[in-house]
């Protein structure tokens, strides 16, 4: 079971900076019916586009069912044990809400997280709190 990192499921989408070992394990779990984002994450890509950070092509809501569906990727519900979770991730400070919420998703769903993003990472190899896998 694997979660993508909202900028992952960008990446994905657009066919950039995966990487072939990547790519196998995003469409098996697809395949599997396996593969999420966090809830956050549409929230966070239209933040983006509207901030001029994130370039989608079109109306950002039909890119976004777009790219969930070319994927094969569900949403996975903001559930009361992920938000809390998101708010008590142990040893870690780190004051992104999005980035919380993904990380607890991950947690919760029992999924590798698919990211770039060097905090979570660093945050994996120093607490084993979250399974990332390393775009």
């Amino acid at each position: 079971m694997l979660v993508l990192d909202t900028h992952a499921l960008i990446w994905a989408h657009k066919g950039i900076r995966i990487g072939k070992k990547v790519e196998r394990r995003i469409v098996t779990a697809a395949r599997k019916h396996e593969l999420f984002v966090s809830a956050i994450t549409p929230w966070e890509i239209a933040l983006g586009v509207r901030r001029g950070r994130i370039r989608v092509a079109g109306d950002v809501l039909e890119w976004i069912e777009d790219a969930l569906d070319a994927l094969s990727c569900a949403v996975a519900s903001l559930e009361p044990a992920i938000a809390v979770d998101a708010v008590n991730l142990p040893a870690w400070d780190h004051g992104d809400p999005s980035d919380r919420i993904i990380v607890a998703t991950a947690r919760r769903l029992g999924a590798a997280l698919v990211t770039a993003d060097d905090s979570i990472i660093d945050y994996a190899r120093a607490t084993r709190g979250v399974r990332v896998i390393e775009i």
